[in-house]
């Protein structure tokens, strides 16, 4: 027995002396020269993680984002885009950034409203008539003031992104009237100006996170939802849910932020680079929100089992009226100053 330990070590050891021999394990050379490898230990990478598809109005501005960076940084910056939720789902990505986990998210405005409940005032539904309303109200006073209030959760805003006006979806029937939404199961994001706004129409808000979506569809565990078009396209929702209303009642969107030590950790010049880089996509951005909200309402009409509905007039005025309360809710829960600046600044707009 002994005589086979030793015999089956010394052919180990054997074999290890000719593999080593044979990958040239020993060599200290160096390396042959590659200069695509040289300055990868001064780039700065940057991990942008969200959670929609790359052929959306986010995920299209994201891989816009990174090309610009990279243009202007020539290759000192680079952007490394996690789209689908590939690293974190919205209900742990602000965590996430919040450690340092991650170095950047676009989260929807309403993922926000927990840690700072004056967000919800972009939440609140009838607010806006148009997208070029949205736009200055979305890069104006108002939006910087609420950046400004990230600083307080260690997160450095930067700016706000289109998605566009929500619809209604439904399985069952078309959401026109107010009283169809008695005892129906909707989704909603975390808000509470969002469970209020469903709550009032006497609907059952369930909270539910964006890639858990699909699979509660399908499981009847959610009835109607409210989504952008170019959200319903993308994700297939429309194929469950194939009754739109187009109440066009709120807006999506989000807000780009970055983890505040990784930005001061940044130079002054790449810190410019970086806003310099939203800055000029801003216009591009909103742009193609409603461009492809736009082009993907012409594909869904081409689909034979969906079926688009316009709310009235007279059945908005309802839904207003039901709705009412929420604004002095709003003003209750939060800085009642940032309700007068918005329609202050929406009044500076239509005039």
């Amino acid at each position: 027995m002994r005589l086979y330990i030793i015999t089956a070590i010394v052919a180990a050891l054997l074999l290890i002396v000719t593999i080593s021999y044979r990958f040239d394990l020993w060599n200290t050379k160096d390396l042959p020269y590659d200069d695509e490898q040289v300055g990868l230990d001064d780039q700065i990478v940057i991990n942008f993680s969200h959670v929609v598809a790359e052929n959306t109005p986010k995920g299209l501005a994201v891989n816009k984002f990174a090309e610009l960076v990279k243009e202007k940084s020539d290759g000192e910056i680079i952007v490394q885009t996690y789209p689908n939720g590939i690293l974190y789902n919205d209900e742990n990505e602000l965590a996430a950034l919040q450690k340092g986990d991650i170095q950047m998210i676009a989260p929807t405005i309403s993922k926000i409203t927990e840690a700072l409940p004056t967000w919800q005032v972009l939440d609140l539904p009838f607010i806006f008539e148009n997208d070029e309303q949205v736009y200055d109200i979305l890069h104006g006073d108002l939006s910087n003031s609420l950046l400004q209030e990230l600083d307080s959760i260690n997160v450095h805003g930067l700016t706000f992104w289109h998605n566009g006006f929500k619809q209604m979806a439904s399985n069952t029937t078309p959401l026109l009237e107010v009283d169809q939404f008695k005892d129906l199961k909707i989704r909603i994001m975390p808000s509470d100006i969002l469970k209020e706004q469903f709550l009032l129409l006497k609907a059952k808000p369930i909270l539910k996170t964006f890639n858990d979506l699909y699979i509660a569809i399908q499981n009847n565990e959610i009835i109607a939802q409210e989504n952008t078009l170019s959200n319903l396209y993308s994700k297939g929702y429309y194929s469950m849910q194939p009754n739109i209303t187009l109440s066009n009642h709120g807006i999506l969107a989000y807000s780009v932020m970055m983890n505040a030590d990784f930005w001061e950790s940044l130079t002054d010049d790449q810190q410019k680079i970086i806003q310099d880089s939203l800055d000029e996509m801003q216009r591009w951005q909103h742009d193609q929100a409603v461009a492809l909200n736009a082009e993907n309402y012409q594909q869904l009409k081409a689909v034979k089992e969906l079926k688009f509905y316009t709310i009235s007039d007279q059945q908005r005025a309802h839904w207003m009226e039901a709705l009412q309360p929420i604004y002095s809710s709003y003003e209750k829960i939060s800085n009642k100053d940032f309700l007068t600046q918005l329609r202050e600044e929406i009044q500076d707009h239509n005039n």
